[in-house]
């Protein structure tokens, strides 16, 4: 008699951001979303920490070339850049904004190599079937808390932006940190649940004067279509942001996520040119 096995990862080689403890997930074998780039799969945290027994995503580059640890590096160093800016934001300018009762706050993924594929056993020692449609051991994924609630886009990398005020503060939050960075980064592309005054947020771009970030990193290019698309609403009044693309007319963004590989070199050159005329680098007025 047969038996059937999950999705299953080792440890995850990283420590959860708030409790330190490290956790393996299981999960199942058809994704239930599916972005350009990857697949998210439902599925169960396992460890010795609080988190042990909880509902969690684990995420699958779809390139299998692409789901090595050195391509989810850059995207774990936006998470945790996205974090600590948002907790900066929260602790020192809330204050001084009316009407800014929120939170912001960033998941920072597990990173766990896959070690067993869904599949049927015929006995404990003869394996008949291994599902590697979408995932195989020698895929590296990420791993986050599954978030209750309706998961909306809130801003793209790309300049697209929800309308209508209601989620004004983190289009705020992706002008703020151009600003006090000196230009030289910008978190954006932020989506996630509201749930009562707070914003819970996965999946991060920073565009960067260095292009640091992996392939949502745009660089200049990157922040001339977010900021030529931002309309300031009355928290960067209140905190006094500039924006150098008022009155200049830049292509309406796009809703999904943009990747370099999307654009050309020349348009990423061209980019830094205009941006070069339009406005500096200056020291940040908050380092990480």
């Amino acid at each position: 008699m047969g038996s059937s096995i999950s999705h299953e990862t080792y440890e995850s080689i990283n420590g959860d951001f708030y409790d330190g403890q490290k956790y393996y997930a299981k999960f199942k074998d058809m994704f239930f979303e599916e972005g350009a780039c990857r697949y998210a799969f439902m599925g169960t945290l396992y460890g010795n920490g609080p988190r042990n027994n909880s509902k969690c995503v684990t995420k699958v580059f779809k390139d299998e070339a692409a789901s090595k640890l050195k391509n989810w590096v850059p995207e774990i160093a936006a998470s945790k850049r996205a974090f600590k800016y948002a907790k900066h934001f929260q602790e020192k300018y809330f204050p001084r904004m009316s009407g800014s009762t929120y939170e912001i706050e960033f998941l920072i993924p597990l990173l766990a190599q896959m070690k067993n594929i869904s599949g049927i056993n015929l006995l404990w020692f003869i394996e008949a079937f291994q599902d590697e449609r979408y995932v195989n051991k020698r895929s590296m994924v990420a791993i986050e808390p599954f978030i209750e609630g309706s998961y909306e886009k809130f801003n793209s990398n790309g300049g697209y932006e929800q309308q209508g005020g209601l989620h004004s503060i983190v289009n705020t939050f992706s002008h703020w940190t151009w600003h006090v960075s000196g230009h030289k980064y910008m978190v954006c592309d932020l989506q996630g649940v509201k749930s009562g005054k707070k914003y819970i947020l996965t999946d991060p771009a920073i565009h960067s004067a260095g292009r640091e970030f992996g392939a949502t990193d745009l660089g200049a290019l990157g922040m001339e279509m977010v900021l030529g698309n931002h309309t300031c609403n009355n928290f960067c009044m209140q905190l006094g942001l500039e924006n150098p693309y008022t009155g200049i007319y830049v292509a309406p963004g796009l809703r999904s996520t943009t990747y370099s590989f999307q654009v050309t070199e020349e348009q990423l050159m061209m980019a830094d040119q205009r941006r070069a005329s339009l406005y500096p680098y200056l020291p940040a007025t908050f380092e990480l």
